[in-house]
């Protein structure tokens, strides 16, 4: 689920502060980006989407989202699968998030604080 020699290879990169800003840049990031999986999105728009999760999810260590975005960006036929597929993303996110706050005493501070950044054109 979490690759944890990631995680503390990019913590003791950035150091310990800078490494919470980061955790919380990328859950408000990517909560937002999966939000925009809607019926509305175009098919580019959508892997788009998908591709800014998984290569998000993947430098933080989150391996199982990363390894799910993947594998639904090779599969995705169209439209009419992007509820399932939402679903789908936003609970494997939720469980790494989970599991990665349990395990750490990352991100104390407010997500609400930092600015989105994530856009899809």
């Amino acid at each position: 689920m979490i690759d944890w020699e990631q995680v503390a290879t990019l913590q003791t990169a950035v150091g310990r502060n800078d490494f919470s800003t980061i955790m919380r840049v990328f859950f408000k990031e990517v909560e937002e980006a999966i939000a925009q999986l809607t019926t509305g999105v175009t098919t580019d728009q959508f892997r788009d989407i998908l591709h800014f999760v998984k290569g998000s999810a993947l430098s933080v260590g989150f391996v199982e989202l990363s390894e799910r975005c993947a594998q639904v960006e090779r599969n995705f036929t169209g439209s009419h699968q992007i509820t399932s597929i939402r679903k789908e993303i936003m609970t494997s996110y939720e469980k790494s998030k989970e599991h990665f706050l349990s395990n750490t005493e990352t991100c104390s501070a407010p997500i609400e604080q930092i600015e989105p950044r994530f856009r899809h054109s």
